[in-house]
């Protein structure tokens, strides 16, 4: 049987509509015509059909379906039709009582051309052949997207609908969409999961949104949505007539279902880079339009105890992107890793920092910027200008580090320390070894020792003052810490936290093996680093799409999918490449 064009009057839920097999008929030729009642009902009349013969029916059948819980009741009145003449006539309207008040339908305009020459049997076998099939224009899918042309960091909604002249029973076989180029977020469709009709160009449709996306694109260019496909099941109605009267009234032989594949559209989005007029020092990829508010826990605290500078940032935006800033903070002042917490519309990352020496201070230079989509423009709030009352450390304090005042040298991690100052004197004893070898060796021994021990502190005082040798030094023992704890996750099967402490020994090995701070770590930076390292370009390809799996995972958990070990295994001998390759280029 050919699809329906249906004609829909009201929702859903309680509605009545008309449907023809097609709207334009040659003479002589049956076509079908079908009043759909969905919700109870009562007091049928049917329309008039005087410019037509009858042929068959009315054929009754009813269904009913449950859809996530809810049921949904149709009652379908199917009739056989043949144009006597030519020209342009008009099916009148069908009539319903639903729910105490009288429904109808809109009426049906059908175009009557001269009919074809008979064909005989053969003919008619093939028409038949051909009306069992389902086109494409009766089932299909659309993605569509709130923007095609956005800038780097601005957040679209994807949404992908199958469209379907006839009721959607489920899927099977689907294959989901890749959203390469973005940072994508699933979003709870508004619809729930039910089927929604749609009215495009007269022509009525069963629609079901199968996806709803957020996407922030994370990179520029002419970037490809590829095609999502599925097998749709649906159920439509057969032209064979029922056996007997109990077929009739339940409608057992007036319908089938059938598997029916459909697919998407490519579709292209352009991403526009950020332009670089008037971009300011602090902007940190943050776009759309926020607020910012920054804080101290306290203004006063002694010297060598901590305290906590907040930053809350507020709006809307790419706000999942957004990375820790870098605080422009006095050399006194040491900061750590900030702890970083997510609201629905909010970011706030909270640094812990610790003055070594007394003093008043001041901090600024804590601004955040962004990039206004409105006005294309990029926007600076400025921070206030906080101080803090730093006191004298207390002596009794077992965190209190004491500052002498011979000596304005920096303490770090790896601090320089005095032993002993002042020359060592020796004094000549007078025993009854005098010139004896016991004696001798008990002279030259000490020189040995203390010309030993000099030179072994003076190489320790050398290779701990130069914090960037240290960092170097001290990249593979954390990469290593951290690997164990991926290990661990490995084995509990965590993946979303296994990705993260992955990215995390990556991205601290790489900050302290090349001495680059973690805020400033992107992508060109490595590669550029690396090459200067005469580093192979394969092991440089591989870090890469290690480091792009990890981001995956950690901004959008449950998307990233692959054997946890393989992971673990390649992150393992990545890092031991990479370290023998620096070593073998040292030596």
């Amino acid at each position: 049987m050919v699809s329906f064009i249906a004609i829909c009057q009201n929702a859903i839920a309680q509605s009545i509509s008309a449907q023809v097999s097609a709207k334009h008929v040659q003479v002589g030729v049956p076509f079908e015509y079908a009043v759909v009642i969905t919700g109870a009902s009562s007091n049928y009349n049917q329309p008039n059909f005087k410019d037509f013969d009858l042929v068959s029916g009315p054929m009754q059948s009813n269904s009913v379906q449950y859809v996530n819980g809810v049921m949904s009741q149709q009652l379908v009145f199917s009739y056989g039709l043949v144009a006597r003449k030519e020209g342009r006539f008009v099916i009148g309207a069908a009539n319903v009582l639903i729910s105490g008040h009288r429904m109808e339908t809109q009426a049906v305009t059908i175009d009557v051309v001269k009919g074809a020459a008979p064909q005989g049997q053969q003919g008619a076998g093939e028409e038949e052949k051909q009306n069992s099939k389902v086109s494409g224009g009766d089932i299909f899918i659309k993605t569509k997207v709130s923007k095609n042309k956005i800038y780097l960091g601005e957040q679209i909604t994807i949404i992908q609908k199958v469209y379907s002249r006839y009721q959607i029973i489920g899927y099977q076989k689907s294959v989901q969409p890749s959203y390469d180029g973005f940072y994508s977020q699933a979003q709870e469709s508004p619809t729930k999961g039910q089927l929604v009709l749609e009215n495009i160009d007269g022509v009525q449709y069963y629609t079901h949104e199968v996806l709803r996306t957020l996407a922030t694109a994370n990179k520029s260019g002419r970037i490809t949505l590829t095609p999502i496909e599925a097998e749709v099941i649906v159920r439509r109605q057969t032209a064979s007539k029922p056996r007997n009267i109990f077929e009739q009234f339940f409608g057992a032989a007036g319908y089938e279902d059938l598997p029916v594949n459909a697919a998407s559209k490519l579709l292209y989005i352009d991403v526009l880079p950020l332009p670089e007029e008037g971009k300011p020092q602090s902007f940190n990829g943050a776009v759309g339009v926020f607020s910012c508010k920054v804080e101290l826990s306290k203004s006063e605290v002694k010297a060598n105890d901590a305290l906590n500078l907040k930053m809350t940032v507020t709006g809307k935006g790419n706000m999942k992107l957004l990375s820790p800033p870098k605080l422009n903070l006095p050399d006194v002042f040491e900061s750590y890793e900030p702890k970083t917490t997510e609201g629905p519309s909010s970011k706030t990352f909270d640094f812990l920092i610790i003055p070594r020496h007394e003093g008043a201070y001041s901090l600024k230079e804590l601004d955040f910027s962004y990039f206004n989509l409105e006005t294309k423009k990029y926007v600076v709030l400025p921070s206030p200008e906080l101080k803090i009352n730093v006191l004298p450390a207390d002596p009794n304090s077992t965190g209190a580090q004491v500052y002498s005042s011979h000596s304005q040298i920096k303490e770090t991690e790896n601090d320089i320390r005095y032993i002993k100052k002042g020359e060592f004197l020796l004094a000549k004893t007078e025993t009854e070894f005098f010139n004896s070898i016991t004696h001798a060796l008990l002279l030259i021994i000490p020189f040995i020792l203390l010309a030993g021990g000099l030179v072994g502190r003076h190489m320790h005082i050398k290779n701990n003052s130069d914090v960037v040798s240290v960092r170097e030094r001290k990249a593979a023992k954390i990469a290593k810490k951290q690997l164990v704890n991926a290990e661990k996750l490995m084995i509990a099967n965590k993946k979303d936290e296994f990705y993260t402490e992955i990215l995390a020994a990556l991205t601290n090995y790489l900050s302290h093996k090349f001495n680059i701070p973690v805020a400033d770590l992107s992508r060109d930076k490595i590669n550029r680093v690396m090459e200067n390292k005469q580093v192979d370009a394969a092991v440089i390809t591989k870090l890469m799409a290690t480091i792009s799996t990890g981001e995956y995972a950690k901004y959008a958990p449950g998307a990233v999918s692959g054997d946890l070990n393989a992971v673990y295994k390649d992150t393992v001998e990545l890092l031991v490449g990479i370290e023998q390759q620096l070593n073998r280029k040292v030596s």
